[in-house]
């Protein structure tokens, strides 16, 4: 069916074409001189979310001065700028060229899952780099299914989707989405959920950062309802371009028993996993995003 593309999305796709392709002309280690005047741009000069940002550190780490946390946010900046630049590089990357960026990769229980049929879940956060995290699974011959927030502007939402479909991500969109995530586990593929935004009221609240926060549950209800094994992925970088990718499991031993109870606990792991490896590499952590959006009912 042909699309009504209004001129304001065909100027912004057409925008989004000339960096991708620009980009993936440059050499990779020129990148980190592109995102450094990104993160000047964006932190020192527009200030974007610069306020929210260090809002949310002051909740996370009440503790620390206020240099530290300026220091943290401006090298978070820097590490998005870069991750965008990493994910537009993809598109002219072969599977070698990008697991010549993975350092070492500790994923023999989500392989282990995978060997034997059952599919697995494998949950993160924006953290690190997931993206080179899908890619290495594509490497190692591994077909997963992703869930893609809608971008509004159909062109550009094409645009990350063809990019991730290179990579062998089947893409499924967040209406539908556990539905569409079991039938993938019962072909046995990986699943691959970013849950650590807020949720607002569909969310259940559990503790991250020592603060209620509203949390998705989609990976839970799926586990719960699949039984099949749920992983902690985090992929971190711990140099310009190399990255450190590691798989915790996260036990569950109620699954299969659908209760609100079992639901929130096995989010609350999750999120206090995310917690723990967020707090080793803070600078590599979303902090743009308004984690704590929602207050909790008693709070309202």
């Amino acid at each position: 069916m042909k699309r009504d593309i209004s001129a304001q999305y065909r100027l912004e796709g057409f925008g989004y074409h000339i960096v991708e392709k620009l980009v993936g002309s440059l050499p990779d280690n020129t990148l980190p001189q592109v995102a450094r005047f990104f993160a000047f741009l964006a932190f020192t000069v527009l200030r974007i979310r610069r306020r929210v940002s260090l809002e949310n550190l002051n909740i996370a780490f009440p503790e620390k001065s206020l240099s530290w946390k300026k220091q943290i946010a401006y090298y978070s900046y820097l590490h998005f700028s870069l991750v965008i630049l990493e994910f537009m590089k993809m598109n002219s990357w072969n599977a070698n060229q990008l697991e010549r960026h993975v350092y070492r990769a500790s994923v023999g229980n989500v392989m282990d899952a995978l060997r034997h049929g059952e599919g697995a879940i494998v949950v993160s956060g924006h953290f690190g780099n997931w993206e080179i995290g899908i890619g290495h699974y594509f490497f190692l011959g591994v077909a997963s299914t992703v869930i893609q927030q809608r971008q509004k502007n159909p062109l550009i939402n094409d645009k990350m989707k063809a990019l991730r479909e290179k990579w062998g991500m089947e893409i499924v969109y967040p209406r539908g989405a556990v539905r569409n995530c079991a039938k993938a586990l019962k072909r046995g593929r990986l699943v691959a959920i970013l849950g650590d935004q807020d949720a607002g009221d569909k969310g259940v609240f559990v503790p991250f950062f020592g603060r209620l926060s509203s949390t998705h549950i989609g990976a839970a209800v799926l586990q719960i309802k699949t039984g099949v094994r749920i992983f902690l992925g985090r992929v971190v970088r711990i140099n310009t371009g190399k990255f450190d990718i590691d798989m915790i499991e996260i036990p569950n031993p109620e699954r299969h028993k659908l209760k609100q109870h079992n639901v929130r606990s096995l989010t609350a792991e999750l999120m206090s996993v995310l917690e723990r490896e967020i707090r080793k590499k803070p600078a590599q952590y979303f902090w743009m995003h308004r984690r704590w959006k929602t207050p909790p009912p008693q709070e309202k």
